[in-house]
């Protein structure tokens, strides 16, 4: 449905439900259709398993979360992890087919000062195709520490929280390192946001368009 869809570019399996899944879940309640885009598995944050078998289970739970919560559609770029300031440019042209097909009403790419380099190639591509382009672009935080001198957006997810744990849960078989280091920041970010609009648990986003 032309303006109903909404893009995530997420540079691994899991940074989507990790920043937004609540928001997701809002927006497809609304009658959005979630799009999202994986570059990589992310197989580099277990080195002690083959990348063949981590790359296909990730891909596979990928999968199961938009089968179980309904997301319109999951794209597997297959970026090498951790290398994506080499490879990122194959993958422009996919992009821009991507942002014409579906004409979004919504793009969300990680924040700028995101730690992770292969989160910051990610925003600095997208960014740089969209610099033309007439469509809301907003920042999700993943590993980022500092607050961005930005315009900020708070979405109340309260009744959607639950669902976004029990979605960061089909990562944790191969993502276990990463699920777990973020299962406090979560909570505590969830309730300091939702301290901002008077609700229990919100997610944050910077404007960018």
């Amino acid at each position: 449905m032309k303006n109903k869809n909404i893009i995530v570019f997420s540079p691994h399996n899991d940074d989507l439900e990790l920043a937004m899944g609540g928001t997701a879940l809002k927006y497809q309640d609304e009658g959005y259709n979630i799009i999202k885009v994986i570059f990589a598995a992310g197989h580099m944050s277990n080195p002690h398993l083959k990348e063949e078998y981590v790359v296909k289970a990730r891909e596979r739970q990928a999968l199961k979360v938009e089968r179980k919560f309904g997301f319109y559609k999951t794209i597997f770029f297959k970026l090498e992890d951790t290398k994506f300031k080499h490879e990122i440019e194959f993958v422009r042209k996919d992009i821009e087919k991507l942002i014409k097909k579906y004409e979004p009403k919504k793009i969300f790419i990680p924040a700028f000062q995101d730690v992770h380099p292969d989160h910051r190639a990610v925003t600095k591509l997208v960014k740089d195709i969209l610099k033309n382009k007439n469509v809301e672009i907003l920042a999700y935080e993943v590993w980022s520490f500092l607050d961005e001198n930005l315009p900020k957006v708070y979405i109340d997810v309260t009744p959607y929280f639950k669902d976004k744990i029990e979605m960061i849960k089909i990562f944790k078989p191969t993502e276990w390192f990463s699920v777990y280091m973020q299962y406090i920041p979560i909570y505590l970010r969830a309730l300091r946001f939702g301290r901002k609009i008077n609700v229990r648990y919100a997610e944050r986003f910077y404007r960018l368009m």
